[in-house]
């Protein structure tokens, strides 16, 4: 199988759409990749092809390939209707929507900022700028990052509507531990701007994942929890 076609299928870019360039540079253990729409036939037999449609091109990170950064270059036409394309991402983040969800679903195991870094090989503004559109409601997420965090038997699940309750303020708690109080203050600023369910998923599971490390300080919170 030639290196194109394995691209193709690896990264899940079908047609009308195609690798027409590939770049891998082994010293720097980065693969860079072209991608263009297959341009309309315009004519009866043996007629050339239309043009591309003229654009911008945009450049993203995308899930490695084994041990090496994937970058995609593209030129999306406005008439494209991408929502589905895991391959491409929003305009103004640094990364495609499969390798968002990627760090999402590493951010809900609660890895820590740092190690999302260090594991992905991800310079901290890029993730810095992620994560900032993120908590601002400037973007979202395409599909749900896949995490399973530590329950207990009095800390709800991640999925419970308790917690999404919370963070919209329909459900107020006394709460007497100040690090609990600046973060639901902070998580309710960002939730109340954010429209996306899969990033407002992810807040509620910060949430959750704070009341499962602190457990043992959070009883009278939890015991309000048990309550409702």
């Amino acid at each position: 199988m030639k290196l194109e076609e394995l691209l193709h299928h690896t990264l899940a870019i079908h047609a009308p759409w195609r690798i027409v360039r590939v770049r891998n540079d082994l010293g720097k253990s980065q693969i860079d990749i072209w991608v263009s729409r297959e341009a309309q036939r315009s004519g009866w037999f043996f007629a050339t092809r239309s043009s591309p449609t003229p654009g911008s091109e945009q450049i993203w990170r995308h899930i490695n390939i084994g041990n090496a950064r994937c970058i995609v270059h593209a030129v999306i036409p406005s008439d494209v209707e991408d929502a589905d394309l895991q391959w491409l991402g929003e305009d103004s983040q640094p990364f495609t929507r499969a390798f968002a969800r990627q760090i999402a679903g590493m951010f809900m195991q609660g890895v820590s900022f740092a190690s999302v870094c260090a594991l992905l090989d991800l310079p901290v503004a890029d993730l810095w700028k992620f994560k900032h559109r993120l908590d601002t409601g400037k973007s979202g997420l395409s599909a749900q990052g896949s995490a399973a965090d530590a329950n207990s038997a009095q800390v709800p699940a991640p999925n419970d509507p308790i917690w999404e309750e919370l963070l919209s303020g329909s459900l107020q708690l006394d709460i007497r531990i100040l690090s609990l109080k600046l973060l639901l203050t902070k998580l309710r600023e960002q939730f109340s701007v954010i429209g996306d369910s899969e990033v407002r998923n992810l807040k509620a599971h910060e949430l959750q994942r704070y009341f499962t490390r602190h457990e043992k300080m959070l009883s009278h919170e939890l015991a309000q929890l048990a309550r409702n």
